[in-house]
């Protein structure tokens, strides 16, 4: 009898050291795939644009104004958000007076305006991307397992946090974040921004935009065929 229950005991473990870890591993397979595409794809575009033709878009001023003030509001918004999901305790409101966050939008804008500070803060939020993903499902994980821990105390309660509600929440925001990225890359190409002159996009020009936009719908429609079946 005590055999019988000592081959049980080490049956279960096996399961939970083996299994239970290729399940946990599984669900990186997304994230990863977003990441790795977005890195490739999605990272450093190429346009079509001549700097010598004469069809030129007027009064840019505007257009740079409003694609780099929004692209930074939602980059800050995004890192904001994270925190609050991995630290829902602290309140940043209270910590951030309109001077300091306008000084802080002040230096993301500048920092957007410089290419490789571009590109070092479109890895940033690509890694934000995966620590809220990383968190969310290690959670989810272990709930599964019965186990507790400090953030499924915190979190894991709270429903606007929900498992399925925040890979939605979390791909939209990257969603929007790589459109508005790409808006500004092309404005920024080469150039533009020194010569004050954007070339009208061509028609090539809107490939990556339908690109990024069928790859983050069918991820968003994967996380909701997911929610629907967890």
């Amino acid at each position: 009898m005590q055999d019988q229950w000592l081959n049980i005991f080490l049956l279960n473990k096996f399961e939970f050291s083996y299994y239970s870890i290729l399940y946990f591993l599984s669900g990186f397979l997304f994230p990863i795939v977003v990441i790795n595409n977005s890195l490739n794809n999605f990272f450093d575009y190429k346009f079509s644009s001549n700097k010598y033709e004469s069809n030129k878009l007027r009064s840019i001023g505007y257009l740079v104004t409003f694609t780099l003030l929004i692209l930074s509001i939602l980059i800050i918004r995004y890192f904001i958000f994270s925190i609050n999901y991995i630290i829902p305790q602290i309140d940043l409101n209270s910590y951030f007076d309109i001077k300091l966050k306008i000084l802080l939008l002040l230096i993301v804008m500048i920092l957007l305006l410089i290419n490789k500070t571009k590109r070092i803060i479109k890895r940033l939020f690509l890694l934000n991307f995966f620590i809220i993903f990383f968190i969310n499902w290690s959670t989810y994980y272990l709930n599964l397992q019965g186990i507790e821990i400090f953030i499924n105390k915190y979190i894991s309660d709270n429903n606007y946090y929900d498992f399925n509600n925040l890979n939605i929440l979390n791909i939209s925001y990257l969603f929007i974040l790589e459109i508005f990225y790409y808006l500004w890359s092309f404005i920024t190409y080469q150039n533009n921004l020194s010569d004050w002159s954007i070339t009208i996009p061509k028609r090539v020009d809107f490939i990556p935009l339908s690109k990024i936009t069928i790859f983050y719908l069918g991820v968003l429609i994967y996380y909701l065929i997911f929610k629907r079946i967890s």
